[in-house]
């Protein structure tokens, strides 16, 4: 059992990851094998893709302002989606207006019921596990309670939008360099994304040592997301250990 919030979530993600390789490899075949399509000018693409990505900072900014949608009441959380939609809205209409498939953002069409149920279980799975492995937590059912509610309805968005963000600039960064260099680039980032906070806690050089072991749970999130080229099952999972961090989800203190 771990007091902290992180242990447990690593250990968490693995589960979900883990049982994907099971669920892929002896259940239906839900998932594309088809090869992986490719750019003829893959450096324009991702030049486009990454100013795409500018985009959503700006849009950040006029959400930051209060340029938005009011996200109270009892429509609240569906215009927090919609928000949600259109800060995000430069990187996807980069796909709709170079007119390609969304399988370039991993979001393939076919039988997709059946990966979002997928998702559902392994996420019910991952959060069994950091319910189980995490110190003053209350039942994984009530976690899952707490979690898939209304009221996070935005929260479901902007995190389905952000994988569907990193899954469009890693497509098209790995056709211009590679997926094993892009992994790396990704993973690192996924890392450093860390530091400002944890300086601003005053983090010590062993804590920050820690941010080895969010490289390689970014390598793994990466490599089974390259062999499922899909995101819809893992943002079930990515969701559901999002909202563990809260300790009005988990119950903690």
């Amino acid at each position: 059992m771990f007091q902290e919030h992180y242990p447990p979530l690593v250990v968490a993600y693995l589960v979900g990851l883990g049982g994907w390789l099971v669920a892929s490899r002896f259940g239906p075949r839900v998932w594309p094998h088809e090869p992986v399509e490719g750019f003829v000018r893959p450096w324009k693409e991702f030049g486009i893709a990454l100013v795409g990505a500018v985009g959503i900072l700006a849009m950040g900014r006029l959400w930051s302002s209060g340029i938005r949608l009011p996200e109270h009441g009892a429509f609240g959380p569906v215009f927090g989606a919609i928000n949600q939609i259109l800060i995000f809205a430069p990187i996807l209409l980069v796909v709709v207006i170079r007119r390609q498939a969304w399988t370039t953002a991993w979001l393939p069409r076919r039988r997709i019921a059946m990966r979002l149920l997928v998702g559902l279980v392994l996420a019910g799975l991952a959060v069994t596990a950091y319910s189980l492995l995490r110190t003053g937590t209350d039942e994984p059912w009530v976690l899952l309670s707490r979690i898939w509610r209304y009221e996070h309805f935005d929260e479901m968005a902007q995190v389905f939008l952000e994988d569907l963000t990193i899954a469009i600039l890693f497509v098209r960064l790995a056709g211009a360099i590679g997926s094993r260099w892009t992994t790396a680039i990704v993973a690192g980032l996924f890392a450093a994304g860390h530091i400002p906070a944890m300086m601003s806690h005053g983090a010590t050089w062993l804590e920050l040592g820690g941010l080895l072991r969010d490289a390689g749970l970014g390598v793994a999130v990466i490599l089974i997301l390259q062999r499922s080229r899909d995101v819809a099952w893992f943002w079930c999972i990515h969701f559901c250990l999002d909202m563990t961090q809260f300790n009005k989800v988990s119950g903690v203190g």
